[in-house]
Protein backbone atom coordinates (compact mmCIF):
# COMPACT_ATOMS: atom_id res chain seq x y z
CA UNK A 1 0.00 0.00 0.00
CA UNK A 2 1.35 3.55 -1.35
CA UNK A 3 0.54 5.97 1.39
CA UNK A 4 -0.57 9.31 -0.14
CA UNK A 5 -1.34 13.25 1.33
CA UNK A 6 -4.12 15.31 -0.59
CA UNK A 7 -3.17 18.95 0.54
CA UNK A 8 -5.58 21.83 0.50
CA UNK A 9 -7.81 19.63 -2.10
CA UNK A 10 -5.39 20.69 -4.73
CA UNK A 11 -2.26 19.01 -4.62
CA UNK A 12 -1.14 14.99 -3.86
CA UNK A 13 2.28 14.14 -2.37
CA UNK A 14 3.45 10.47 -2.10
CA UNK A 15 6.41 10.50 0.25
CA UNK A 16 6.93 7.12 -1.05
CA UNK A 17 7.74 8.41 -4.53
CA UNK A 18 8.64 11.89 -3.62
CA UNK A 19 6.49 13.66 -5.81
CA UNK A 20 4.13 16.54 -5.45
CA UNK A 21 1.11 16.65 -8.35
CA UNK A 22 -1.92 18.57 -9.12
CA UNK A 23 -5.16 16.32 -7.79
CA UNK A 24 -7.00 17.80 -11.32
CA UNK A 25 -3.78 17.07 -13.59
CA UNK A 26 -1.59 14.02 -12.84
CA UNK A 27 0.65 15.43 -15.61
CA UNK A 28 1.57 18.70 -13.42
CA UNK A 29 4.10 17.05 -11.41
CA UNK A 30 7.23 18.16 -9.48
CA UNK A 31 10.01 15.75 -8.27
CA UNK A 32 11.52 16.21 -4.70
CA UNK A 33 14.49 15.88 -3.61
CA UNK A 34 14.78 13.26 -0.63
CA UNK A 35 15.78 15.95 2.25
CA UNK A 36 12.81 18.10 0.41
CA UNK A 37 10.84 15.08 0.73
CA UNK A 38 11.18 14.00 4.38
CA UNK A 39 10.63 17.49 5.10
CA UNK A 40 7.37 17.71 4.04
CA UNK A 41 6.38 14.76 5.85
CA UNK A 42 7.69 15.83 8.69
CA UNK A 43 5.76 19.38 8.78
CA UNK A 44 2.88 16.98 7.70
CA UNK A 45 3.06 14.66 10.36
CA UNK A 46 3.20 17.12 12.97
CA UNK A 47 1.06 20.20 11.41
CA UNK A 48 0.56 23.02 13.92
CA UNK A 49 3.53 22.58 15.74
CA UNK A 50 7.06 24.23 15.41
CA UNK A 51 9.48 21.81 14.67
CA UNK A 52 13.16 22.82 15.68
CA UNK A 53 16.25 23.33 13.25
CA UNK A 54 17.78 20.54 15.41
CA UNK A 55 15.08 18.21 14.61
CA UNK A 56 15.01 18.29 11.08
CA UNK A 57 18.96 18.06 10.69
CA UNK A 58 18.46 15.34 12.61
CA UNK A 59 15.72 13.17 10.96
CA UNK A 60 16.32 14.45 7.38
CA UNK A 61 20.02 14.18 6.97
CA UNK A 62 21.91 12.98 10.22
CA UNK A 63 20.17 9.64 10.21
CA UNK A 64 20.16 8.48 6.78
CA UNK A 65 23.90 9.44 6.98
CA UNK A 66 24.61 12.80 5.17
CA UNK A 67 25.55 16.50 6.38
CA UNK A 68 23.56 19.39 6.03
CA UNK A 69 24.26 23.54 6.43
CA UNK A 70 21.57 26.07 7.77
CA UNK A 71 22.11 27.42 3.77
CA UNK A 72 21.25 24.11 2.61
CA UNK A 73 18.02 23.60 5.12
CA UNK A 74 17.26 27.00 4.16
CA UNK A 75 17.03 25.84 0.45
CA UNK A 76 15.00 23.34 1.00
CA UNK A 77 12.27 25.18 2.77
CA UNK A 78 12.32 27.40 0.41
CA UNK A 79 11.55 25.24 -2.57
CA UNK A 80 8.94 23.60 -0.43
CA UNK A 81 7.25 27.32 -0.47
CA UNK A 82 7.62 28.22 -4.27
CA UNK A 83 6.36 24.29 -4.85
CA UNK A 84 2.97 25.50 -2.62
CA UNK A 85 2.79 28.65 -4.76
CA UNK A 86 2.88 26.52 -8.50
CA UNK A 87 0.21 24.36 -7.23
CA UNK A 88 -1.80 27.28 -6.03
CA UNK A 89 -1.59 26.21 -2.38
CA UNK A 90 -0.67 30.16 -0.24
CA UNK A 91 3.16 29.48 0.53
CA UNK A 92 2.70 31.41 3.86
CA UNK A 93 1.15 27.85 4.67
CA UNK A 94 5.02 27.36 6.13
CA UNK A 95 6.00 29.58 8.57
CA UNK A 96 9.84 30.39 9.86
CA UNK A 97 9.57 30.94 13.39
CA UNK A 98 12.51 32.83 14.52
CA UNK A 99 15.97 31.24 16.40
CA UNK A 100 12.88 28.34 16.66
CA UNK A 101 12.17 26.55 13.98
CA UNK A 102 9.37 25.54 10.99
CA UNK A 103 5.87 25.38 11.24
CA UNK A 104 3.17 23.88 8.73
CA UNK A 105 -0.22 26.08 9.74
CA UNK A 106 -3.31 24.06 10.69
CA UNK A 107 -5.64 25.65 8.30
CA UNK A 108 -3.98 23.73 5.84
CA UNK A 109 -6.41 20.86 5.16
CA UNK A 110 -4.66 17.59 5.22
CA UNK A 111 -5.98 14.40 4.06
CA UNK A 112 -4.51 10.93 4.29
CA UNK A 113 -5.17 7.61 2.23
CA UNK A 114 -3.20 4.79 1.04
CA UNK A 115 -3.79 3.03 -2.13
CA UNK A 116 -2.39 -0.10 -3.72
CA UNK A 117 0.61 0.01 -5.15
CA UNK A 118 0.66 0.02 -9.18
CA UNK A 119 1.30 -3.33 -10.51
CA UNK A 120 4.62 -4.51 -11.94
CA UNK A 121 4.96 -3.99 -15.37
CA UNK A 122 5.10 -7.42 -16.97
CA UNK A 123 8.90 -8.43 -18.49
CA UNK A 124 9.48 -9.29 -21.77
CA UNK A 125 9.06 -13.17 -23.17
CA UNK A 126 12.64 -14.30 -24.81
CA UNK A 127 12.56 -15.25 -28.44
CA UNK A 128 12.10 -18.84 -28.77
CA UNK A 129 13.25 -19.32 -32.61
CA UNK A 130 16.33 -20.88 -32.35
CA UNK A 131 20.24 -20.15 -31.00
CA UNK A 132 20.76 -17.63 -33.57
CA UNK A 133 18.23 -15.58 -32.80
CA UNK A 134 18.21 -15.78 -29.37
CA UNK A 135 22.41 -14.68 -29.95
CA UNK A 136 21.39 -11.79 -32.23
CA UNK A 137 18.51 -10.51 -29.79
CA UNK A 138 21.12 -10.50 -26.79
CA UNK A 139 23.63 -8.56 -28.66
CA UNK A 140 21.11 -5.92 -29.88
CA UNK A 141 19.40 -6.10 -25.86
CA UNK A 142 22.96 -5.00 -24.78
CA UNK A 143 22.85 -2.27 -27.38
CA UNK A 144 20.09 -1.32 -26.18
CA UNK A 145 20.67 -1.08 -22.67
CA UNK A 146 23.39 0.85 -23.15
CA UNK A 147 22.09 3.78 -24.91
CA UNK A 148 19.31 3.84 -22.73
CA UNK A 149 21.39 4.22 -20.00
CA UNK A 150 23.24 7.35 -21.56
CA UNK A 151 20.06 8.73 -22.61
CA UNK A 152 19.15 8.70 -18.62
CA UNK A 153 22.13 9.85 -17.49
CA UNK A 154 21.79 13.08 -20.14
CA UNK A 155 18.41 13.53 -19.31
CA UNK A 156 19.31 13.27 -15.13
CA UNK A 157 21.64 15.52 -15.92
CA UNK A 158 19.02 18.15 -17.73
CA UNK A 159 17.09 17.58 -15.02
CA UNK A 160 19.45 18.36 -12.46
CA UNK A 161 20.35 21.41 -13.40
CA UNK A 162 17.04 22.76 -14.51
CA UNK A 163 16.43 22.16 -10.97
CA UNK A 164 19.46 24.15 -10.00
CA UNK A 165 18.24 26.88 -12.21
CA UNK A 166 14.96 27.29 -11.05
CA UNK A 167 15.45 27.20 -7.56
CA UNK A 168 18.21 30.07 -7.72
CA UNK A 169 16.17 31.91 -9.14
CA UNK A 170 13.17 31.30 -7.08
CA UNK A 171 15.87 33.39 -4.46
CA UNK A 172 15.66 36.52 -6.66
CA UNK A 173 13.63 39.32 -5.00
CA UNK A 174 11.68 41.91 -7.08
CA UNK A 175 13.42 45.51 -6.51
CA UNK A 176 12.05 48.15 -8.98
CA UNK A 177 9.40 48.50 -11.86
CA UNK A 178 10.91 50.54 -13.83
CA UNK A 179 10.76 51.93 -17.47
CA UNK A 180 8.05 49.01 -18.65
CA UNK A 181 10.22 46.43 -16.68
CA UNK A 182 9.59 44.51 -13.59
CA UNK A 183 12.91 43.69 -12.01
CA UNK A 184 14.11 41.29 -9.86
CA UNK A 185 17.83 40.87 -8.57
CA UNK A 186 19.93 38.50 -7.05
CA UNK A 187 19.64 38.46 -2.84
CA UNK A 188 23.19 37.60 -2.26
CA UNK A 189 25.02 40.99 -2.08
CA UNK A 190 24.60 43.63 1.11
CA UNK A 191 22.43 46.25 -1.14
CA UNK A 192 21.00 47.03 -4.56
CA UNK A 193 22.37 50.09 -5.23
CA UNK A 194 24.35 48.55 -8.45
CA UNK A 195 20.91 46.84 -9.53
CA UNK A 196 19.05 50.31 -9.51
CA UNK A 197 21.75 52.06 -11.07
CA UNK A 198 21.97 49.31 -13.98
CA UNK A 199 18.10 49.47 -14.23
CA UNK A 200 17.59 53.59 -14.52
CA UNK A 201 20.12 53.38 -17.43
CA UNK A 202 19.56 50.46 -19.16
CA UNK A 203 17.90 49.80 -22.85
CA UNK A 204 16.42 46.88 -22.59
CA UNK A 205 13.42 45.56 -24.48
CA UNK A 206 10.75 46.19 -21.76
CA UNK A 207 7.69 46.03 -23.94
CA UNK A 208 8.41 42.45 -25.22
CA UNK A 209 10.59 41.31 -22.52
CA UNK A 210 9.54 42.69 -19.45
CA UNK A 211 10.69 40.31 -16.89
CA UNK A 212 14.31 40.96 -15.79
CA UNK A 213 16.40 38.52 -13.45
CA UNK A 214 19.50 40.61 -12.75
CA UNK A 215 22.89 39.16 -11.38
CA UNK A 216 25.39 41.85 -10.19
CA UNK A 217 28.38 42.18 -7.83
CA UNK A 218 30.32 44.64 -6.50
CA UNK A 219 33.23 43.21 -7.09
CA UNK A 220 32.60 40.91 -10.14
CA UNK A 221 33.09 42.63 -13.42
CA UNK A 222 30.62 40.55 -15.31
CA UNK A 223 26.63 41.60 -15.18
CA UNK A 224 23.90 38.68 -16.63
CA UNK A 225 20.32 39.99 -16.88
CA UNK A 226 17.75 37.14 -18.05
CA UNK A 227 14.56 38.69 -19.77
CA UNK A 228 11.53 37.01 -19.99
CA UNK A 229 8.66 37.48 -21.80
CA UNK A 230 6.19 36.35 -18.99
CA UNK A 231 7.67 35.89 -15.45
CA UNK A 232 9.69 32.69 -15.39
CA UNK A 233 7.96 29.33 -14.24
CA UNK A 234 9.25 26.19 -14.26
CA UNK A 235 5.46 24.77 -15.72
CA UNK A 236 5.73 26.43 -19.30
CA UNK A 237 8.45 27.03 -21.97
CA UNK A 238 9.81 30.32 -21.00
CA UNK A 239 10.96 32.78 -23.85
CA UNK A 240 13.83 34.33 -22.22
CA UNK A 241 17.12 35.98 -23.59
CA UNK A 242 20.48 36.30 -21.76
CA UNK A 243 22.47 39.52 -22.07
CA UNK A 244 25.96 39.98 -20.36
CA UNK A 245 27.61 43.35 -19.73
CA UNK A 246 31.56 43.93 -18.77
CA UNK A 247 31.79 46.70 -16.59
CA UNK A 248 34.57 48.84 -17.23
CA UNK A 249 38.40 48.92 -15.50
CA UNK A 250 38.90 51.67 -13.47
CA UNK A 251 42.43 53.22 -14.06
CA UNK A 252 43.87 55.25 -10.89
CA UNK A 253 45.83 58.09 -11.98
CA UNK A 254 49.49 58.26 -10.59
Amino acid sequence: MEKLFLLGGLVVFSPDRNVLHAKSDASKRLSLSNPASRCLLLLIQRQGQVIERDYFFQHVWFNNGAQVTNNTFYQNISLLRRAFKEFGLNEELIVTVPKVGIRLEPQLEVLEEEVEDPPPEPAPSAPLDSALTEKASGRWRTIYWLLAGAVCCLAASAIAWQSQFDLRLSHYVPFSDEKGCHWYANQDVINFDGHKQFASTSKLDCQNYPWVYLSLYPNFPRISALTCREQYSRWRNNECVTHYYFKEPRHVGA
